[in-house]
């Protein structure tokens, strides 16, 4: 899966949250990463950095997205309207939910950050494996 496509996938996614607005970093005049979106819920704005890494021996290029490789989906993290969405670790969850939910089958796994015993340094997102041997990287920026 392509960065932008991923993307596309997590607005759609999270835009099923309630009370969420959401918008691309580059709808909002955010340069300083290529993707990532905005989330405005519970009275706070949240941004959330996209990163694709590609699958072992795919070279990205100037080639089209590959077909989608489809599976079982992975357990969810409850529906995304039950979301605590008035703290970063209720976005993250919600997030990681509302994408979990609008998912056809492409992701085979979500690893959430904020809770494993010892997060990594950014605190709150997620790391999701693709079918298609991909990994998308979802970090909490300020």
């Amino acid at each position: 899966m392509r960065p932008a496509r991923f993307q596309q996938l997590l607005l759609d996614a999270a835009a099923t949250l309630p009370g969420a607005a959401v918008k691309s970093f580059a709808d909002t005049g955010n340069t300083r990463h290529p993707y990532g979106v905005v989330v405005e819920a519970g009275g706070r704005t949240t941004n959330w950095q996209v990163v694709l890494m590609s699958a072992p021996g795919e070279k990205w290029g100037d080639h089209p997205d590959p077909e989608p490789r489809l599976g079982e989906k992975p357990a969810g993290y409850g529906k995304p309207e039950d979301a605590e969405m008035d703290s970063l670790g209720g976005v993250e969850r919600g997030l990681i939910a509302a994408l979990l939910a609008a998912d056809p089958g492409e992701i085979a796994a979500v690893e959430r950050y904020s809770s494993q015993p010892n997060p990594p340094a950014v605190g709150h997102g997620a790391t999701i494996d693709l079918r298609d041997g991909s990994k998308a990287f979802i970090n909490h920026v300020r």
